[in-house]
């Protein structure tokens, strides 16, 4: 079977563990979806406002270096300030594309949020311009 039998071989009906459905209904979800939506963690730093915003992040777009992992496909470090920061884990990834239809506005990114030295950091690789950004900071 190869690399993958272990997964070819699963049947779900045959193997024990934790159900698949973490919560028997709407109701027993709602709670927790409502936390997780309060969470500063689920708000990505490059969309937090200026000033007190109350997310606990601080958004920033200060050129920084980053060191580009090419077998992960991920930053492997960055440094800030004169600091060096090892990313730890990358914890989400996604795309900007604003304004593609005016020159002058547009905003082409690929954005990158990783832990490091126990902070919360969104990473963004400018495709127009060719630079990294550090574009926010969560706490």
């Amino acid at each position: 079977m190869g690399r993958n039998s272990a997964i070819k071989s699963f049947d779900p009906a045959k193997e024990t563990g934790q159900p698949l459905d973490l919560f028997s209904g709407r109701d027993a979800r709602r709670p927790v979806i409502i936390e997780l939506l309060r969470s500063p963690w689920i708000v990505r730093g490059s969309q937090v406002a200026t000033g007190n915003s109350g997310h606990g992040g601080k958004r920033r777009e200060e050129e920084v270096t980053v060191v580009w992992d090419g077998a992960r496909r991920a930053p492997a470090a960055f440094q800030m300030n004169g600091r060096r920061y090892s990313v730890d884990a990358l914890v989400q990834t996604w795309t900007l594309e604003r304004a593609w239809w005016d020159p002058r506005a547009r905003l082409s990114r690929r954005c990158f949020r990783v832990l490091a030295r126990g902070g919360l950091y969104d990473l963004a690789y400018d495709l127009l311009t060719g630079r990294w950004l550090l574009v926010g900071i969560v706490d």
